[in-house]
């Protein structure tokens, strides 16, 4: 595996796990703020890998999940990048449409994460 792929995949992973904490500490703004952080990783992860190059530095999910090169993710993936997506903004911006702290339920956030942790199983393979 490549330094930078492994790179990728090691902040990918902690970013995870750190959502993970957090959910777990009811901190539920910043559990998809990670969920997207980590989601974004593994897809440069698998980018990195496919392309042969670094990725673009992008936080757009949907861009990296659409150009690795003919390697379709699934639609679990799928659904957690639009899912994802406006939690780099919205979990952490007071004022952005979408943004206000009580969209972010205890269920809504698992929901979140547990999409994140299916898409992140195929990134992590996909990378390898």
């Amino acid at each position: 595996m490549e330094p930078s792929v492994e790179a990728w995949l090691a902040y990918g992973w902690a970013d995870l796990r750190a959502a993970q904490t957090l959910y777990r500490a009811g901190h539920y703004a910043a559990c998809a703020f990670h969920c997207h952080q980590a989601l974004e990783k593994g897809l440069k992860a698998v980018w990195t890998r496919v392309r042969g190059k670094e990725p673009p530095r992008v936080h757009n999910l949907r861009l990296l999940a659409e150009h690795l090169n003919g390697l379709n993710p699934p639609p679990v993936v799928m659904e957690a990048v639009l899912e994802a997506t406006p939690h780099y903004v919205t979990a952490r911006m007071p004022g952005v449409p979408g943004g206000e702290l009580g969209r972010y339920t205890r269920e809504y956030t698992l929901h979140l994460l547990t999409l994140v942790e299916e898409a992140w199983q195929w990134c992590s393979l996909n990378a390898k």
